[in-house]
């Protein structure tokens, strides 16, 4: 895939006065922000590296990250209830053929705000610092078909889903597969849509046979999603 650089969406010097002189060419730009992905090298280093001050580093990543948004988003598709049929992968032909898609939430690290306010906004208690979080969705041959707009680490799993538009891509008698975390049957129900949700036992009693099988059964599937993640953050 070429990926055709518009000048114009990366012009950030536009509303300073003076000359609009670029110190580094679009592609060198280009460079420094691949290595901040796949490096994660500290602002500080990256200024000593390239020879620019570490707000111009800032200034630069954020501009592109918003270009590589807007150029690469289409490459993130929905697929069609056919075409998840057609590449359905063995495990799920023979105990889950309706599944659509497979769900999970996930939290990136954030470093601590001096506002109050973001701070409980983004403090999540499950990783015991400030995150941000979102929803992933993946085909069952492991693509990742969506993702959900960013939320503050304190959002519930289920908020997420309801809010984040991620009900509307769903069609009737879809399956919807996800942790025993995600409270949603009665919001697939509304949908006419299926939940591949393991079942839970109460406190203090034991499951049966039944439910231990499907829970099983749900987790050797479900390990897909967690794998798509991770190489999603690794990289």
């Amino acid at each position: 895939m070429e990926l055709r650089i518009d000048a114009s969406a990366l012009n950030y010097t536009a509303s300073k006065p003076g000359p609009q002189v670029r110190k580094l060419s679009l592609e060198t730009e280009f460079f420094m922000t691949i290595m901040k992905l796949r490096l994660d090298l500290l602002q500080q280093d990256l200024a000593n590296r390239f020879g620019v001050s570490t707000g111009k580093v800032s200034q630069i990543f954020i501009t592109w990250i918003k270009l590589l948004a807007r150029e690469l988003g289409v490459l993130v598709i929905w697929p069609s209830r056919e075409q998840v049929r057609k590449t359905l992968p063995l495990c799920f032909k023979k105990l889950y053929p309706k599944v659509h898609t497979i769900i999970d939430c996930t939290e990136v690290f954030t470093e601590t705000p001096s506002c109050l306010e973001a701070h409980n906004l983004l403090w999540s208690d499950y990783k015991h610092h400030t995150t941000v979080k979102f929803l992933v969705c993946i085909t069952p041959n492991g693509a990742i078909s969506w993702i959900s707009p960013a939320y503050g680490g304190r959002t519930s799993d289920v908020h997420i889903v309801q809010t984040s538009g991620f009900m509307k891509m769903l069609e009737p008698f879809d399956q919807v597969m996800a942790d025993r975390g995600f409270k949603i049957k009665t919001l697939l129900a509304l949908h006419q849509c299926a939940p591949g949700i393991p079942p839970s036992a109460a406190k203090g009693v034991q499951m049966t046979s039944g439910q231990s099988k499907e829970t099983s059964a749900v987790a050797n599937v479900r390990i897909y999603v967690e794998q798509s993640i991770k190489n999603l953050k690794d990289y």
